[in-house]
């Protein structure tokens, strides 16, 4: 298993975040806001910490963002670091909807953002 998770955001101050998962004890969605953060507990009880990771995406994919998470503990036997992957938001679309020889893109694919992770 791997020692540390990756995730790569958008906040300019903490582009990359490198956890260690050899004390983490859960990872759930945020009881205060379930569709846009994931907390990392570490430990338990009153002595218990957390590490909130905001993303953007909404309701639709906190339950995909969460299976990263999960997925990314579960990774890379025998590795150091494992990445986070970003969920899939929205699919792109093509230009008349139709698939047939060279295809012009519409709109391109949307994929979660993650923007802040604070360790509290």
């Amino acid at each position: 298993m791997a020692k540390f998770l990756k995730i790569v955001s958008s906040d300019a101050t903490n582009p990359e975040v490198l956890i260690g998962i050899d004390q983490i004890t859960h990872i759930k969605r945020d009881v205060t806001n379930p569709d846009s953060e994931i907390e990392i507990v570490y430990g338990s009880g009153a002595g218990a910490a957390t590490c909130t990771i905001t993303f953007t995406g909404g309701a639709g994919v906190a339950v995909d963002v969460l299976k990263a998470f999960n997925a990314a503990l579960t990774a890379n036997p025998g590795g150091i670091v494992s990445t986070v992957g970003s969920p899939l938001v929205s699919a792109q679309t093509f230009v008349g909807g139709a698939i047939d020889g060279r295809m012009v893109i519409d709109d391109a694919a949307v994929y979660v953002t993650y923007t802040v992770v604070t360790f509290a």
